[in-house]
């Protein structure tokens, strides 16, 4: 998943008649253009992956036209957090309301089809994270999107809800129309007559499923290898290897506050992203050492490789791992990759772990089993846990100190056979299950993968069968068997 730009974000909304703050967006490298707002202007960095951006002072006002020169100049010109693609000069506007909305996915169950689902508070702004029991979830189906006069039926005697429905429609609109994982506007800004527009806005995206039409669009801006830090260069080199799904990183440029807790995190998918986001935005106490999202349907063993470096991040101090509490990737199989990250890397950091999802229970049961043998406190929570309940427990879970262990030893020499996608070797020892049925790790793959031959005593890949990468065989073999199945994931070397 891959994040758009607010000025690119934009031009979507625009296109389904959402009424937007007067912008004009000035590329790096070209010429700055006659027809820039009048000050008061804000001017906005726009740099893909920044978070917290007026924290960091990539969001500034300028009251005059030498505010705005000058300060133009300093945000087009690379900096801490790289070169930005360009700067949207905003108009500043007279506002008496702040309002909050987003769409995001909502991956459907086995009573329900998937759809979307839209959460919105007349109680938008800074600090939106700590007011969620202002938000109405509204759901709603892709086939058959709701007009204005429906949302505005959602929003009882509001006295401003003509308006909100209108505004929704568009905003659902564009949501729909470019099949985006997340879609957030804060603030929406009410203006004196009632009506609404957009002040910022954020999207989300898989590759995927942008059309041809919109690939020039939905383009990345180019980034140089020098640019980029060596753990992202090494989450690329994980997607060489294995382009199924999204795996995804970008590392904090800026220095945290003095006595923040450092949190690595691995959000998996749009909405964990999303929750994450407004939960730690505002705050000064908390520090997100990376944006990151697995998520796209990639398998567990990409999820173990991009939690392998996650948790070499110096400096952290715990790892929080959040969806959006919906099932498109398998928790149980989650699970088993940040055991396995856990127990195999040297630098294994506290973790506080929120599954939501298929199989989400026997997620938890797994960590319940296997967390006592970790070098690291590991805590888990119900996907109803709203993060910010997470971070006020930050502080029992995460260790100032960095832990360092010499892992368990990895496999070593040739393998008992291996797979090319997603890529992994599996070595088996037969010494090491001496029954004559079959071992644990051959029932539990749910894609009848492996086959057991009792004459040989060996377990052997199914001919024609595919390995769907889950790593459930290997927890079977350490959990129910005698560690007779081992699974080697090596980490791609990066310069």
């Amino acid at each position: 998943m891959s994040a758009l730009p607010e000025y690119k974000t934009r031009v979507l909304l625009e296109g389904q008649g959402v009424p937007l703050v007067n912008g004009v967006f000035v590329a790096a490298g070209s010429a700055i253009p006659d027809d820039l707002p009048a000050p008061p202007v804000y001017l906005k960095a726009q740099i893909p992956g920044a978070t917290s951006r007026a924290a960091h002072g990539l969001v500034r006002r300028c009251d005059t036209k030498e505010e705005l020169n000058a300060n133009l100049a300093e945000l087009l010109a690379p900096g801490a957090w790289g070169q930005a693609e360009g700067v949207l000069v905003a108009s500043a506007v007279d506002m008496v309301g702040e309002y909050y909305a987003a769409c995001m996915l909502d991956f459907g169950s086995a009573e329900k089809l998937p759809g979307g689902t839209l959460l919105f508070s007349t109680q938008g702004g800074s600090g939106v994270e700590g007011r969620s029991e202002s938000l109405k979830k509204i759901s709603f189906s892709l086939l058959n999107l709701p007009t204005a006069a429906e949302l505005a039926e959602k929003f009882g005697d509001v006295e401003n809800k003509a308006n909100i429905g209108a505004f929704l429609e568009g905003f659902i609109k564009t949501y729909a129309k470019y099949k985006l994982i997340v879609l957030e506007t804060n603030p929406i800004g009410v203006l004196k007559d009632g009506s609404l527009l957009v002040v910022d806005c954020r999207a989300e995206f898989e590759g995927q499923a942008v059309g041809k039409a919109d690939k020039e669009l939905f383009a990345p801006a180019s980034v140089t290898k020098e640019d980029k830090t060596r753990l992202e260069r090494l989450v690329d080199k994980i997607n060489e290897g294995d382009p199924a799904g999204t795996g995804f990183i970008r590392e904090e440029r800026e220095s945290p506050p003095k006595d923040a807790w450092c949190v690595a995190t691995n959000l998996c998918g749009g909405g964990g992203k999303m929750l994450w986001e407004m939960t730690t935005g505002a705050r000064k106490d908390i520090f997100s050492m990376n944006e990151s999202d697995t998520s796209g349907g990639l398998s567990a063993f990409k999820s173990y490789r991009v939690l392998r470096a996650i948790l070499e991040m110096e400096g952290s101090h715990v790892i929080l791992l959040t969806g959006s509490g919906m099932g498109f990737q398998n928790q149980y199989h989650l699970a088993a990759a940040m055991w396995k990250g856990l127990r195999e890397s040297p630098t294994p950091l506290p973790a506080m772990l929120r599954f939501g999802g298929t199989d989400e229970d026997k997620a938890r049961d797994l960590i319940a089993k296997v967390a006592s043998s970790l070098p690291v406190k590991v805590k888990t929570y119900f996907p109803h846990v709203f993060p910010n309940a997470m971070v006020d427990e930050i502080s029992e879970v995460a260790s100032r100190e960095r832990v360092r262990v010499t892992p368990e030893p990895q496999p070593e020499g040739a393998p008992t056979f291996s797979v090319k996608m997603p890529p992994g070797d599996f070595f088996y020892y037969p010494d090491k299950w001496t029954k004559d049925e079959a071992p644990p790790c051959v029932g539990i793959c749910p894609n009848q993968f492996l086959s057991w031959n009792a004459e040989t005593r060996m377990v052997s890949p199914v001919e024609g069968a595919r390995c769907i990468g889950c790593l459930l065989c290997e927890v079977a073999s350490l959990l129910d068997g005698n560690g007779e199945l081992r699974i080697r994931l090596d980490m791609p070397e990066v310069d």
